[in-house]
């Protein structure tokens, strides 16, 4: 889990990794459905993803493909809304599911690593909001304004 908890130390990490359950997930299943109460934050720490939406037509459109290590389900530890997008494993997947309620009780001892992780994760949505702010630049044409 340490490439995507850089900047933690040793102790933080293992606080995370003892918070977390290990899982595998084989190809072919989903980590996650669209529309789910969702089940935490994943660290994806093998295997490749791929990522889809149902448009208005019902019909499923890949919004990404993603190779670990990332994390996944971020927003779960921030709001309760359900799961976007369905996240379904293309090779096995080796992962740490930490959820909100373990997040929380980390929260509320005061643990540097979940403060840490919150960082973490606001760096993981930036870089998520960069691409889709690209992407529709592209879209409109606007690219090279």
């Amino acid at each position: 889990m340490h490439s995507l908890l850089r900047g933690l130390t040793p102790q933080q990490v293992e606080q995370l990794a003892q918070a977390s359950v290990g899982q595998k997930v084989a190809s072919g299943h989903a980590l996650m459905n669209e529309g789910d109460r969702p089940s935490g934050l994943m660290f994806l720490l093998q295997g490749r993803v791929e990522i889809f939406k149902h448009g208005a037509d019902g019909q499923r459109e890949l919004l990404a493909k993603i190779d670990a290590p990332t994390l996944l389900g971020e927003m779960s530890l921030i709001t309760d809304r359900p799961t976007s997008a369905t996240v379904m494993a293309v090779a096995e997947c080796e992962l740490q599911l930490l959820t909100k309620t373990q997040f929380q009780r980390l929260i509320a001892s005061d643990s540097i690593a979940a403060y840490r992780l919150v960082v973490i994760i606001a760096e993981v949505l930036a870089q998520r909001l960069a691409r889709l702010d690209r992407k529709v630049l592209e879209l409109t044409g606007h690219w090279n304004l």
